[in-house]
């Protein structure tokens, strides 16, 4: 499925979102545009968050290079946050987002 986003600039690009699981099989989110993968929208935290994820739930990495970044596939529904969160080692809060995708 074909996406537009923005992201650092007001310029509108064309991606898609790529889906796989990490070695311990949580799910690792790509988001991919014709020239490279673009950005890499999820973390894996393991077992160190304590969290088991449901189905189609990621950590979503909204830190950093990807600030401002997920919040618009949100509001766009394709996906949703489930209000939950844990932190990585270093404090960082990330949200635990469902793909509907």
């Amino acid at each position: 499925m074909e996406i537009l986003f923005t992201h650092m600039t007001d310029e509108i690009q064309t991606g898609w979102i790529e889906v796989a699981k990490y070695f311990d099989g949580n799910m690792a989110v790509q988001l991919m545009t014709a020239e490279e993968p673009y950005a890499t929208l999820s973390t894996n935290l393991g077992k160190l968050s304590g969290i088991t994820l449901g189905e189609n739930e990621f950590f979503a990495k909204t830190y950093s290079e990807n600030t401002g970044l997920l919040e618009q596939f949100v509001e766009s529904g394709l996906f949703e946050d489930t209000g939950r969160k844990a932190s990585t080692p270093f404090g960082i809060p990330v949200p635990i987002y469902k793909f509907n995708g």
